[in-house]
């Protein structure tokens, strides 16, 4: 049995089961999908201090698959059904099978708030890389100008439909702005009819596009242990971080989770 069980392959995870291993201690990360979480969507990430230039959430991606090789992660890609302390242990439920920790790691991040309209998509990394005609993205924060960044680049034409005002980054506001086939409108979305293309019908006119993308916020995915309180577990990254999702923090968070992790074996440390 491994002695800390990580739920979650993306940042924050990674970065806890790297710094594990340096400290010479095991870990098992669960993963449903892919290495990376949400940071696949990002259309550029800027603030790490390492790339003053940007550098692209997919090849944000390929470093972490080279941590994963260099420090030789255990990932099983397992989808974690249910979480319970048993005794002193956690015992996580897979769709394969049930293992038991000492300290549980969650790493799950966000899930997105969701319209109720069918035919929406979520995340900017599912959109099939080819080209689009008009694309509309329903949101006014730093997500959905994310993605109209990424989408400007494979699209004829992206409309940004917002409720109120902007809450994007001025940074992102301005990179918007400056692509000639981005174009940002106030209203709501009322319906989607959904033939060859979608009809979106909206309260600043009707739209006729090839996708719909939701940008109208995310919630933490804490289902999995929010009736759980145990000084051994811990939440890493975005799950705890509200509204201060940000790729450094996440690192962060996971690498002084480890360094805990490491002083209350070694030196039976309760802070």
């Amino acid at each position: 049995m491994a002695l800390v069980g990580i739920i979650g392959a993306g940042i924050g995870g990674i970065a806890t089961a790297v710094q594990l291993k340096r400290y010479g201690i095991g870990s098992v990360i669960f993963e449903r999908d892919r290495i990376g979480g949400l940071i696949r969507n990002a259309y550029s990430v800027e603030n790490t201090m390492f790339f003053p230039d940007g550098i692209k959430g997919e090849k944000v991606v390929e470093i972490l698959e080279e941590y994963v090789k260099k420090y030789d992660l255990k990932i099983l890609y397992e989808e974690v059904k249910a979480v319970r302390k048993t005794g002193e242990l956690f015992e996580v439920e897979t769709d394969k099978g049930t293992y038991r920790f000492k300290y549980l790691v969650v790493a799950t991040g966000t899930r997105p708030r969701k319209l109720p309209f069918e035919g929406i998509i979520y995340h900017v990394a599912e959109v099939p890389r080819r080209h689009y005609g008009r694309v509309l993205i329903i949101g006014g924060g730093d997500v959905a100008f994310d993605y109209a960044m990424t989408m400007s680049e494979m699209s004829d034409e992206v409309i940004i439909l917002m409720r109120s005002e902007p809450k994007a980054l001025p940074y992102l506001q301005k990179l918007v702005s400056e692509r000639p086939n981005i174009t940002t409108l106030r209203g709501q979305l009322r319906e989607i009819e959904r033939g060859e293309k979608l009809l979106a019908k909206t309260s600043a006119g009707d739209f006729e596009v090839d996708l719909v993308l939701g940008a109208i916020g995310r919630v933490p995915n804490v289902e999995l242990v929010e009736e759980i309180e145990d000084d051994n577990l811990f939440l890493v990254g975005d799950v705890k971080n509200g509204i201060y999702r940000q790729t450094a923090l996440s690192i962060a968070d996971g690498i002084k989770t480890a360094m805990i992790i490491w002083r209350r074996e070694r030196y039976g440390d309760t802070e």
